[in-house]
């Protein structure tokens, strides 16, 4: 009997110990996973319910997400709000939630109550993440250091979460909510003016294509030289110019109030325009803007130090040099002139070493005159006059001369120019040894006797004084005065046509060539085709015929 009670005891014991433990294990925390809620494309809000804390010390609190599916005590990424639990609803907003790879559309989270004896979870509730959506660029063109709008859905993200780069280069980002993205272009973007280029957004990870190209332009901030005489070419520098040997026609450069246009060139370059002179502001317009370049630039005043040669004649050539002329010519402007007195403006070369060349005009007066050199709009004035002289003809030598021979004409002339004399109506061309000297040949084909020498010049021709005797061809002798064919026989006398192709000689009526002619001499080679017999020797030379006293016979 005692020993039944005994063992009741123990078993009394045993399951009071049994329902202890029991009760101990029925005191583990219990937590709810209530809502997992997308915000933004990378904001969540998690709600969970501690329903009970359990006996245990907690040593860790609040959620854990991922976006496989799979959020547990070693997967996914644990949001702790750490040992202050209390029962009851708690949340939390997690920014920048991001994930290795990709762009997950879902987000899966669970709320969880870790203690000492473990970890209780709710259960496992997602919420798919919103797609942001890039629109319009306004405005759709600009340049470096532009605002432009980026319209979209954006969920009104951090503004150190968005990044916006325009073809691959980083832009600041000014502003974000939820429908608009403020950005400032940036510099460097590697395209030239004109180009269309493709604008990305991403808002932490998730990329965003805007939907629309943005147009570049060109932001022009300088030039250079700062400095030059009219006509110097200028080179911009800045952001985004100018392709290659592009159409320029959409800018306007301006130096003061002068335009001046984009050269087509390798550069974005433009030329000084004439009519200024000082320092200038300049500036350049395109896109509807007129933006002041910094600086100013100096317009060298050129001026004119020497005309040569002094005197000059009509069609003579003056050489203009002078200090600060333009280097090269503007394509944009009239061509160089110049001018002498109250004339018409013609047109002048230049030979790129600062030095113009002026033709003066053939119907160019006697006088003094004033040399004007105009650039452009830009006029300048030589320091001293022009003196302008006449040709004139003084005089000849010799008086007399055949056919063939040299006659120097004295007279003012432009040396190594070519010039017409006249021998009578009979032409010759004829050439300047000097500024007093003309040396023509004689022409042929003038009658024995006196002419009237005259030469044509700028403003007329003008005769020389006195009369020029054209010396005719005469025969002395000629030997031997018979031969067979083929005979050589030898003319002398004088006034004959140097030049074995100028002279013929005629036995009778048969022709035949010179063989050798000179002023005094001629040889000539009996024809094959003579009739036996006596017959008359005649020579023509220089256009003029003379006729041999004497017969020549022609034998077998």
């Amino acid at each position: 009997m005692v020993m039944n009670r005994f063992l009741l005891g123990i078993a009394v014991l045993l399951l009071a110990a049994t329902g202890c433990k029991k009760a101990d294990d029925l005191t583990a925390p219990e937590v709810q996973t209530l809502s997992v809620t997308a915000l933004s494309p990378n904001v969540m809000e998690f709600k969970g319910n501690v329903v009970s804390k359990g006996r245990h010390k907690v040593l860790d609190y609040g959620f854990v997400y991922s976006g496989n599916g799979v959020a547990d005590e070693n997967n996914g990424t644990k949001v702790s709000l750490g040992t202050d639990i209390r029962e009851g609803n708690f949340a939390k907003t997690v920014t920048n939630i991001r994930f290795n790879v990709g762009y997950p559309n879902m987000v899966y989270a669970r709320a969880y109550v870790r203690d000492e004896r473990g970890t209780a979870f709710g259960a496992l509730i997602s919420a798919a993440l919103p797609s942001p959506a890039a629109g319009d660029i306004v405005p759709a063109m600009g340049k470096s250091g532009d605002l432009v709008k980026i319209s979209g859905k954006f969920y009104s993200p951090e503004l150190d979460e968005v990044k916006v780069a325009f073809q691959n280069t980083m832009a600041k980002v000014v502003s974000v909510n939820d429908t608009e993205i403020k950005v400032e272009v940036p510099a460097g973007i590697n395209a030239r003016h004109g180009g269309q280029i493709a604008v990305t957004v991403s808002i932490g990870n998730i990329p965003v294509v805007a939907t629309n190209y943005f147009t570049i332009l060109a932001n022009v901030k300088d030039f250079s030289p700062k400095s030059g005489t009219i006509g110097t070419v200028i080179t911009f520098s800045g952001d985004n110019l100018l392709p290659e040997f592009s159409n320029g026609s959409a800018f306007t450069v301006y130096f003061g109030d002068k335009p001046a246009p984009i050269i087509y060139s390798y550069l974005m370059q433009a030329q000084v325009p004439s009519g200024q002179s000082g320092k200038v502001p300049v500036s350049i317009a395109y896109n509807g803007q007129k933006i002041n370049l910094p600086g100013e630039f100096e317009i060298l005043a050129a001026s004119i130090t020497a005309v040569t040669p002094e005197p000059v004649m009509p069609l003579m050539q003056l050489r203009i040099t002078g200090a600060n002329l333009p280097n090269q010519q503007n394509p944009y402007e009239n061509n160089p002139m110049a001018r002498l007195g109250d004339a018409p403006y013609t047109s002048v070369s230049y030979d790129y070493q600062s030095t113009y060349s002026f033709i003066v005009p053939e119907n160019t007066a006697e006088g003094s005159y004033t040399l004007t050199l105009k650039l452009g709009n830009t006029e300048i004035v030589a320091p001293a006059k022009v003196t302008v002289k006449g040709y004139e003809v003084t005089g000849f030598a010799p008086k007399s001369a055949a056919p063939g021979a040299q006659v120097d004409i004295k007279g003012a002339f432009i040396k190594d120019n070519g010039y017409t004399v006249y021998f009578g109506t009979t032409s010759a061309w004829a050439q300047a040894t000097s500024a007093t000297n003309l040396r023509v040949t004689v022409p042929g084909g003038v009658n024995a006797g006196k002419v009237k020498l005259s030469v044509d010049l700028p403003g007329g021709r003008i005769s020389a004084p006195g009369e020029f005797e054209m010396v005719g061809p005469d025969i002395t002798s000629f030997s031997p005065t018979s031969g067979v064919a083929g005979t050589i026989i030898t003319i002398k006398g004088s006034g004959f046509f140097p030049g074995d192709w100028s002279t013929t000689v005629k036995f009778g009526t048969i022709s035949v060539q010179a063989i050798k002619t000179t002023e005094n001499t001629i040889t000539v080679a009996v024809p094959s085709n003579l009739n036996p017999g006596a017959m008359k020797l005649s020579v023509v030379t220089g256009g003029q015929e003379v006729m041999a006293d004497g017969n020549f016979t022609a034998t077998n």
